[in-house]
């Protein structure tokens, strides 16, 4: 009789058991596996402030509506944009250090000796963001009025004019160099750890001039905080329309923008790139969105754009201009 009574709690449990079971298990897997579950952590390789640094807080917010979570920005700056890469490269490959990459990236292994990382293979592209278009801006007072006044007073001036960058390497260093290779201006560059910070030197007349985002200077622009002098790509700029093109000034073929994109470690899981691929796609559908990025002058990606092939093609033709200007840092 008794083994009679433990078989049939066993058997009462066993089915209890095996009913609430699969109930349990949706439960069990979002526990156990949904992403996020913690803060994401998005690296931004400028200072606070500059164009890249805007346009990834832009980002951050959005990404946090698709993830149904919470985007940090972290800001590591310095190095060329080095030390921020490398810390999501080394990062975990769990999607909570993700990179907002910009174009500096692809340039790196162009113009230096060696490097710590393997962008190609130490990370992986979710998607591009946006294009941020340049220009070259002085400080109210100053003597520079025109793009050609860079050049006439370079060459009067018995030191030659200073240019800031957000760092050696970068998209506004490469254009100040090309744009003094082209122009036969004699300039200087002094490297910033961030575009904030050399704007305002700029700003403040420490500085002659930068080639900075629009991102980062348009509300200067309209303030008159900062004087425009031209915008490096081939067509004027919505946001600055009164804003004449440098290629308008005279210099043929001047064309230079800055992207940035979502990256993150190489080797994270498949379906946390597919989570995050889904939420930049929503990030990208936002109108609110596309409209602020817009009105700082910033460019959306195209949804479902190929990321990585950009980003090749990218390293390709920074890499042929380095080596065709003979450009060396």
């Amino acid at each position: 009789m008794d083994d009679c009574r433990t078989l049939s709690r066993r058997s009462l449990l066993a089915g209890t058991a095996g009913l609430v079971a699969p109930l349990l298990l949706p439960h069990l897997a979002h526990a156990q596996g949904q992403y996020p579950q913690r803060p994401v952590t998005l690296i931004v390789t400028f200072a606070a402030g500059g164009g890249v640094d805007t346009v990834s807080r832009l980002f951050a917010d959005a990404l946090a509506t698709g993830l149904s979570g919470k985007v940090v920005v972290e800001n590591r700056a310095g190095g060329g944009t080095m030390i921020g890469t490398q810390a999501v490269a080394a990062a975990d490959a769990d999607g909570y250090t993700l990179l907002a990459a910009p174009t500096t990236m692809v340039i790196n292994p162009a113009v230096r000796a060696s490097m710590p990382f393997d962008w190609q293979k130490d990370l992986a592209m979710v998607g591009l963001m946006a294009k941020l278009p340049f220009v070259a801006v002085t400080r109210p007072n100053s003597p520079l009025n025109s793009i050609a006044d860079i050049a006439s007073l370079s060459k009067q001036r018995a030191e030659p004019l200073t240019f800031a960058s957000g760092g050696t390497g970068t998209v506004a260093h490469l254009a100040g160099e090309l744009f003094a290779l082209r122009t036969g201006a004699r300039m200087q560059h002094i490297p910033y750890r961030g575009e904030g910070p050399a704007i305002i030197d700029v700003q403040g007349g420490a500085l002659d001039l930068t080639f900075a985002t629009l991102a980062a200077v348009a509300g200067q622009i309209e303030g008159k905080q900062l004087k425009a002098l031209g915008v490096t790509t081939s067509e004027r700029a919505q946001l600055v329309p009164g804003v004449p093109t440098i290629q308008e000034q005279g210099i043929a073929g001047f064309d230079v923008s800055a992207w940035v994109a979502l990256m993150a470690p190489a080797r994270t899981p498949p379906a946390v790139m597919t989570r995050l691929k889904a939420a930049l796609d929503q990030a990208l559908e936002n109108r609110a969105l596309a409209e602020k990025l817009t009105q700082i002058g910033a460019i959306p990606a195209a949804k479902g754009m190929d990321g990585a092939g950009f980003a090749q093609r990218e390293a390709e033709t920074w890499g042929k201009l380095i080596r065709d200007a003979k450009l060396s840092f």
